[in-house]
């Protein structure tokens, strides 16, 4: 592939979170560089060669609004010039999945999740005309329009059905990689008497859901990140509940290292970094059993599972603190190693190599056919 001019093109980098981290690593992988939409650079690591497609746009006040930009992306993502002179583009994520590649550019996308309202969170979250208008022209107008990738990536088996699914891709045309995680960063240290959560506080993670469990428990629980939800949670937590609202990723590492067990209650979850990083610092996890995380959760070994109610968090907590888990830290923190940067690495690159020489056209084949002719 050394001949093979590749760039990275990614939706959004309005926040950062495991999305943009992917893509960047996507960037490294191949020393490519990395287009996106509307963002910023200050989401993006200091050694990417990042570039912005749409934030000189006079119209990129669309960004404020997600329906407005859907439709912008809709309409813009089709034409991009600066990808056309690439023999290879990776896409991440959907909002840029609109391209239309040149005849023989080679497209790879490595796709999070079929988008969540229209399909997987239907039933769950079009329960608006609003919302279920939306996910109806979602799914009339994106699936003609993005099917021209040779290969489609998705971040777990679980996304890998969705796209056969919902998208009627062919088993053929799908690989499964798991999002690169640097589990080498990690480490268990001494336990301290305190449960964690940590992620965006929105709506999606069910954090409320956690910290009404620990209303009846005789056990610390430490809440990490920032987001929208944070004074309605602090509202409604009992006094054995602490929130400390962002954390570095020192703090991060410190904590997932020394707390006793990380709870994790996302809504249908595609993949989940955050149960990796607590199995890298040989930390247990109890987890919601729905979405991915169910798969990640061997229940009772690694962690254990419970249904998203704050009653089923509360029995898991305790079942906890009676029995434990059967893996001690380091056989945990030996189970991560599946999801390790090194490992996708590689994965990547001969998901790209093999999308290539798939795609090449043999002169021989060309001639044999003006021959028939």
């Amino acid at each position: 592939m050394n001949d093979q001019s590749i760039a990275i093109a990614h939706g959004n980098y309005l926040e950062r979170g495991g999305a943009e981290a992917l893509s960047d690593e996507l960037a490294r992988t191949f020393d490519a560089p990395l287009y996106y939409g509307f963002g910023s650079d200050e989401h993006v690591s200091e050694d990417v060669d990042a570039r912005s497609l749409y934030e000189d746009s006079p119209l990129s006040a669309v960004k404020k609004s997600v329906f407005l930009r859907d439709l912008y992306y809709a309409w813009n993502a089709q034409r991009i010039p600066e990808l056309t002179d690439y023999d290879v583009v990776v896409l991440s994520k959907n909002e840029l999945s609109w391209y239309v590649p040149e005849d023989e550019q080679v497209v790879v996308h490595y796709t999070h999740s079929t988008p969540r309202v229209p399909y997987d969170l239907f039933q769950q979250r079009a329960d608006s005309l609003f919302s279920r208008l939306y996910a109806f022209v979602a799914r009339t107008m994106f699936l003609p329009n993005t099917k021209f990738p040779d290969k489609f990536v998705a971040n777990s088996e679980l996304v890998a059905r969705r796209l056969r699914r919902y998208w009627g891709v062919p088993d053929e045309k799908v690989e499964v990689v798991y999002p690169p995680v640097n589990v080498d960063q990690y480490e268990n240290r001494e336990t301290e008497e305190y449960y964690l959560t940590y992620s965006r506080l929105i709506p999606e993670k069910r954090i409320d859901d956690i910290v009404r469990a620990f209303e009846a428990l005789d056990a610390k629980l430490v809440v990490g990140g920032a987001g929208d939800e944070r004074e309605e949670l602090e509202r409604l937590a009992p006094d054995n509940v602490e929130f400390v609202g962002y954390m570095s990723e020192e703090e991060k590492v410190r904590r997932l290292g020394e707390a006793k067990a990380v709870l994790f209650n996302a809504m249908n979850e595609d993949f989940g970094i955050i149960p990796v990083e607590a199995f890298a610092s040989g930390t247990p996890v109890l987890g919601v059993n729905e979405g991915y995380t169910k798969y990640q959760i061997l229940d009772g070994e690694n962690g254990r599972l419970h249904d998203p109610d704050p009653a089923s968090i509360r029995d898991s907590v305790e079942a906890f603190e009676r029995d434990g888990v059967e893996w001690n830290a380091d056989e945990i923190a030996a189970f991560a190693e599946r999801f390790g940067a090194d490992r996708f690495r590689e994965q990547m690159r001969e998901v790209v190599a093999d999308a290539v020489e798939a795609a090449a056209i043999e002169p021989h084949a060309k001639q044999t056919t003006i021959e028939q002719l």
